[in-house]
């Protein structure tokens, strides 16, 4: 791994449906780094991050047993343990994981007349700076928020922000 590499966080897909994803991997990667670039969050590098792209009942069930909600959500976050795994010796420990529940990003998308690359993106910069501890439930920290993923969206090369 070189100095660089050392730099970024290594991006885990688990792609669990039977869609192509509206991202290439690198472009996925490219919106996790960018994300820690616009946040400022100091991080201790090496670390990797899992990306699980669901279906609806798996959606589901996740949600009704971490959130109490009977009904699938388009991104949830789950915080891993740097720390521990640092002391067992694991050479990249995960930031965590944010699962996609890629039938309700779709659905969101035709709901709300969005590009569906730019609301899943939109979706894993949101669920990306949750893991980073940015939080939406005062209006204050909602704005500070909305304004890192601005940035995100602003410093992205990704073609998709187009209808």
């Amino acid at each position: 791994m070189n100095q660089l590499d050392r730099q970024r966080i290594s991006v885990l897909i688990q792609n669990k449906i039977n869609h192509v994803l509206p991202l290439e991997a690198n472009n996925i990667e490219e919106c996790i780094n960018l994300s820690v670039q616009a946040s400022q969050v100091k991080l201790e590098y090496p670390l990797a991050v899992n990306i699980r792209i669901v279906d609806h009942n798996e959606g589901l069930i996740l949600n009704k047993q971490y959130r109490k909600k009977n009904q699938p959500t388009n991104v949830l976050t789950f915080e891993g343990n740097l720390n521990q795994e640092r002391n067992l010796g694991i050479e990249l420990p995960f930031l965590g994981d944010i699962v996609i529940c890629m039938p309700v990003v779709i659905q969101e998308s035709r709901d709300q007349n969005k590009n569906l690359s730019s609301h899943f993106t939109h979706m894993l910069i949101h669920g990306f700076l949750h893991l980073l501890g940015f939080d939406h439930k005062t209006k204050d920290d909602e704005t500070i928020m909305q304004s890192v993923e601005n940035k995100v969206i602003e410093q992205s090369d990704i073609p998709i922000w187009s209808k």
